[in-house]
């Protein structure tokens, strides 16, 4: 089933410049080209004086502040929560598409992918994903790492995904400080025991009464591989992102952002047609044998491990040569 743009509500979720280039406003356009009838809301955390956007709903929330990382990053989790929520209670259409200010629609293959009625255990239908960055766990041991770069489905299905509250500090840090241990260890030297997109799914599943939880970033174990992998196929679809007919940033396609790493369309396929408990544990021991023993050519190890070593010796020597990397390989954010 093929839905129509005047069913589709698009969220723009994200800051309004980047660079001194208007973002918000050329992705705005490209909306507006491709999908003419869809109600446009634009949800940022931006201040100041509000840009002049002709017919597109502007909200904006100011009051949500970032957590600090001891590495120096920003973590912006409830920053992402508060314009998503902010930007779904003004969604007035059934269907809706999450879209990050920073992408551009180059067509509407999207509204082919909504309406079919695919049935899903936590929604009403499943919800549709860009494969960026929905990383695949035999490659980055990545648990619970649902994509927010690209969302779409039914509006109550995404209210329902995102009504979880803002997050307390409590709840993303660590308790005992950064972790050290290189071994199994892929996300180098932080003070978080989640990544966002962790932070997210986990609290949403923890408030739809699923016992799932995660101690550190990288941890595995077979139980939660397993309901992974469940809740995955039951509720997702995951659609390959150059198929999708919508552009990220070339950032996104940078060595240290690891594309490489995400789940394709056909590999979730083959995991609903697999699902024996045999199956799940020849591909848990792929996961082991790629975090404990293939990780020495893994480069997303090496430069975490890089991190680990650099931090301790000198945060000052560790973030110069961060920034060094990201600009070196075209992961550098303008």
């Amino acid at each position: 089933m093929t839905i129509d743009s005047s069913q589709l509500t698009v969220l723009l979720q994200g800051p309004l410049r980047e660079g001194g280039v208007d973002i918000a406003g050329r992705a705005i356009a490209s909306v507006r080209k491709h999908l003419p009838r869809a109600q446009i809301i634009l949800s940022t955390t931006d201040a100041g004086e509000p840009p002049d956007y002709a017919g597109v709903q502007f909200m904006v929330d100011d009051s949500v502040v970032h957590f600090d990382d001891v590495n120096g990053n920003p973590n912006n989790v409830n920053k992402l929560i508060a314009t998503m929520v902010n930007g779904l209670a003004l969604a007035e259409r059934e269907y809706c598409m999450k879209l990050r200010t920073d992408h551009l629609v180059q067509g509407d293959r999207v509204l082919a992918l909504m309406g079919d009625g695919a049935e899903a255990v936590l929604f009403g239908e499943r919800i549709g994903v860009s494969s960026l960055f929905l990383r695949n766990p035999m490659r980055l041991s990545y648990l619970f790492h649902l994509t927010d770069t690209l969302q779409f489905g039914r509006t109550s299905d995404l209210r329902k995904l995102w009504n979880i509250g803002t997050l307390p500090a409590e709840f993303l840090y660590l308790k005992g400080g950064p972790r050290i241990n290189p071994i199994g260890t892929f996300q180098g030297y932080t003070s978080f025991r989640l990544l966002p997109e962790q932070a997210i799914f986990l609290r949403f599943a923890q408030k739809n009464g699923l016992d799932l939880d995660l101690p550190h970033i990288s941890y595995t174990s077979f139980a939660l591989f397993s309901a992974w992998e469940d809740l995955l196929v039951e509720n997702f679809e995951i659609h390959d992102w150059h198929c999708l007919a919508i552009t990220p940033p070339k950032r996104f396609l940078s060595r240290p952002y690891a594309p490489e790493s995400v789940m394709t369309a056909a590999e979730q396929r083959a995991l609903r047609d697999r699902r024996a408990p045999r199956q799940k544990a020849l591909r848990y021991a792929q996961l082991l044998a790629n975090k404990y023993l293939f990780c020495w050519f893994r480069r997303r190890w090496l430069v975490s491990i890089a991190s680990l070593l650099l931090f301790s010796l000198s945060s000052d020597l560790a973030l110069h040569a961060r920034q060094l990397y990201r600009r070196l390989t075209g992961a550098w954010r303008a």
